[in-house]
């Protein structure tokens, strides 16, 4: 007989606790990736949600800060900006189109003159006749409509030139405005004389849908906006919102003095715009 040491295989028991460790390794692994796949798929996600409100809020906040303010022009024109809470009509500044600028021979007719003002509208497409699962008004995203031709109240809705409609991403479900006068915030607004523009405007979009109670300005009685101007102060990971600034709004508060006659006259019956 030999006096080396003989060699041990590994037992039943070893071999299974091998195999039972090998298994959580892989699944602790297996979950890590996926966790981090999820984690990383939600951040893509939000990215691109964020992207897409930034856009349309830029986009937006852009076009009111060229809104026009005081008739100086010696013609009577739309009023300069009207809305409410889930819409908003004003006048913009704006170049023409780019056919404007296109080079023509003798033989060809230009095109026709387009102004370097447009009506612009937005809007929160809600169709309240219909219902989803949880009984909330089906929403399909946000309208913006463009009129370039001033004066013109009959215009011919298939000429892309004269009326044009566009459907924003359809993923966007919420859309707020809220107007500041300089010295209150109000969900409507609708100064018709003198410079009638707002110090301030406050726009909201969201991807979660509108509910019936926000439809419905329901939720403005549990927030009223005197106590909770800038909304409920509520976190919606959500909606995004930016204050804008208009230029051409009175520095003097002109808006504001209107809009107090207008209540003054509402109070007591007594026809007028203002002071």
């Amino acid at each position: 007989m030999s006096g080396g040491r003989v060699k041990r295989g590994m037992t039943l028991v070893e071999l299974l606790i091998a195999i039972a460790l090998i298994a959580m390794l892989m699944a602790a692994l297996t979950g890590f990736y996926w966790q981090a796949g999820q984690v990383r798929s939600q951040t893509s996600q939000r990215v691109a949600r964020t992207q897409i409100a930034r856009n349309v809020l830029t986009r937006i906040a852009e076009e009111l800060r060229n809104c026009v303010g005081f008739d100086q022009v010696g013609f009577p024109v739309e009023q300069r900006l009207v809305g409410d809470r889930r819409s908003i009509t004003f006048l913009t500044t704006q170049l023409p189109g780019q056919h404007q600028y296109e080079f023509l021979r003798e033989s060809e007719q230009p095109p026709a003159a387009q102004h370097d003002l447009t009506l612009v509208s937005y809007r929160l497409w809600v169709d309240d006749r219909q219902r989803d699962d949880k009984g909330d008004p089906l929403v399909g995203g946000i309208i913006r409509t463009e009129k370039k031709t001033l004066n013109q109240f009959l215009v011919e809705e298939d000429d892309p030139l004269q009326q044009r409609n566009d459907l924003w991403s359809s993923e966007l479900g919420y859309l707020e405005f809220r107007y500041f006068d300089g010295y209150e915030w109000d969900t409507k607004w609708e100064v018709t004389q003198g410079n009638s523009l707002p110090q301030l405007v406050m726009v909201t979009v969201g991807f979660g849908k509108l509910s019936m109670d926000e439809y419905e300005d329901v939720d403005l009685q549990e927030f009223p906006i005197e106590d909770y101007p800038l909304g409920p102060g509520l976190e919606f990971a959500d909606r995004h919102s930016i204050i804008v600034r208009l230029p051409a709004a009175d520095k003097f508060f002109g808006s504001r003095v209107q809009r107090v006659g207008q209540q003054m006259s509402e109070q007591l019956g007594v026809g007028g715009q203002g002071f």
